[in-house]
């Protein structure tokens, strides 16, 4: 706690909390391989279910509707043994569930209009159909605030799929790896997201069998801290919500943040790497790409990192900014410039790259990667990238991944978001798991000066906190939100505190 030391009468209580975990659990209930899909769909909201070590091969069909301070949640009874949901050589379609329609075959495990599940430590494994369109999981007819955590998903028709209109999902420390099917006719993925809303985190998706690692739809997605490697035709896309209906105007975006991107070797349409496109024709719509702090490391082809394939005239808008794209010549290619535009600062790229619009490229002829052909996309010392970030850029990263394809599905604080690139060549913080504490950030205060103000800073990771203030007294506090100006640096964050007539605590609050 910071003493006061001005007659502002300021009190910092310096510390940072989080939602405190969900109290008056209703129930835990142990599922086996003896059980079956009832005792799993049994589940109310305040729930657990912990499911033991063993193969599992029943579908799976989630429907209730619980709440943010009362979630279902769906666990691994010893995560360091993971059940696993393994449909072997049977399709979907036909195993025990209780589900009959005619898509029953679409995952292993559907949420259909489930809200406020969370799902952890469960693999998922020879998901097919005779369709050849199965995964994993399935979520749609509006599921809401899914959440998993420390699931693998491998060989299923596709890893992850679903989502419609404003169904949301957040995916954190997972892997998707070898999903799709070669002989399906239409495009399969490690990830295929129909619309709504997805935020994927500190993941590892990889190696898909068809297709690309990421084939997205929604309205708004955040790729944040993951590794994306060797998508079989190229690493991801944004194309048409196929939810959209009538004359809009429509807007859908995809923000991709301190992601290392390694392509195949010889992908297969090697004339691109993320690609913005509206296949299905939708008039009055509108593609927006945001790509910040990404490293991507390219095979010598001359792919382009960005393509807003808009021939069609559409509406496509791209950022690129503070990203290290190596590799390739061609950061962004726009069809048609009419109604395509690509801006962008302070990024890495090799000397005689095309650049175009972007501004402040660094030009080298090496990006300074601390061993490439290990694997290892650090900076070295001496690098270009060190220091050259732009830190006028919205949405600063604060965190990064740690650390390869071997020590996968973690990410740990960055120190500053100074370099350019998913990878800060100061941070030496241990890396955060899956089933590790929330890093607690620290309030930092300076007394006032002349401004009659002080200052209340926080590092960037924290940048999803809110700051709440109270008056001393005897708990419970009444805290509310605070509402100083904010400003944000590369360093972290900043508060002006104006001069108060009483004392003040203060607080860092994470709000679900």
């Amino acid at each position: 706690m910071a003493a006061p030391t001005h007659p502002l009468r300021l009190l910092l209580c310096v510390l940072a909390l989080l939602v405190p975990a969900a109290a008056g659990r209703a129930a835990v209930i142990n599922l086996t391989t003896n059980d079956t899909c009832a005792k799993i769909e049994s589940a109310r909201p305040g729930d657990t279910v912990l499911i033991a070590p063993g193969t599992y091969a029943f579908r799976v069909y989630l429907t209730q509707k619980a709440s943010v301070t009362n979630p279902i949640t769906i666990a691994a009874q010893d995560p360091a043994n993971r059940p696993v949901w393994d449909f072997g050589a049977n399709y979907v379609e036909n195993a025990p569930g209780d589900y009959p329609a005619g898509d029953r075959g679409r995952g292993g495990w559907q949420f259909s209009g489930a809200q406020n599940y969370h799902v952890s430590g469960i693999v998922f494994r020879h998901c097919r159909t005779s369709s050849l369109n199965s995964a994993g999981i399935r979520y749609y007819n509006g599921t809401t605030n899914l959440y998993l955590r420390d699931c693998l998903f491998d060989h299923n028709d596709n890893g992850l799929t679903g989502g419609n209109q404003d169904s949301a999902a957040t995916v954190e420390f997972c892997e998707f790896s070898s999903n799709g099917n070669s002989n399906a006719s239409s495009p399969t993925h490690n990830l295929y997201i129909y619309g709504g809303n997805l935020t994927l985190r500190y993941s590892y998706v990889h190696d898909s069998v068809q297709a690309e690692n990421f084939h997205l739809r929604c309205r708004h997605a955040v790729l944040e801290y993951n590794w994306f490697a060797r998508g079989i035709s190229y690493e991801g896309d944004l194309m048409t919500d196929i939810d959209y209906s009538g004359a809009g105007p429509f807007s859908q975006s995809l923000t991709m943040r301190g992601n290392v991107i390694v392509p195949a070797a010889a992908p297969q349409n090697h004339s691109q790497v993320i690609v913005l496109f509206n296949d299905e024709g939708l008039t009055n719509l509108t593609l927006n790409f945001l790509g910040l702090y990404n490293t991507f490391v390219g095979n010598g082809g001359s792919a382009a990192f960005v393509h807003l394939s808009n021939a069609d005239g559409t509406a496509m808008n791209a950022e690129l900014d503070n990203n290290v794209i190596a590799g390739i010549t061609l950061p962004a290619r726009i069809e048609y410039t009419n109604t395509g535009v690509v801006t962008g600062v302070n990024n890495w790229a090799p000397t005689g790259a095309i650049t175009n619009s972007l501004t402040a490229t660094v030009l080298s002829t090496s990006p300074g990667f601390r061993h490439a052909a290990a694997g290892d996309y650090t900076l070295t010392n001496g690098s270009p990238c060190i220091g050259a970030a732009s830190p006028a850029v919205f949405g600063l990263p604060g965190k990064e991944y740690y650390l390869n394809e071997t020590n996968s599905r973690q990410w740990r604080i960055r120190n500053t978001a100074r370099d350019l690139g998913a990878f800060e060549s100061t941070t030496t913080n241990a890396p955060v798991g899956p089933y590790d504490a929330y890093p607690q950030p620290r309030l930092n205060a300076a007394p006032p000066g002349g401004t009659g103000s002080a200052t209340i800073s926080w590092p960037l990771f924290a940048q999803d906190f809110v700051l709440q203030q109270t008056a001393p007294g005897t708990p419970p506090l009444a805290w509310s939100n605070a509402a100083p100006a904010l400003a944000t640096n590369a360093a972290g964050i900043t508060a002006a505190v104006p001069f108060m007539a009483t004392s003040a605590l203060f607080r860092l609050w994470l709000v679900p």
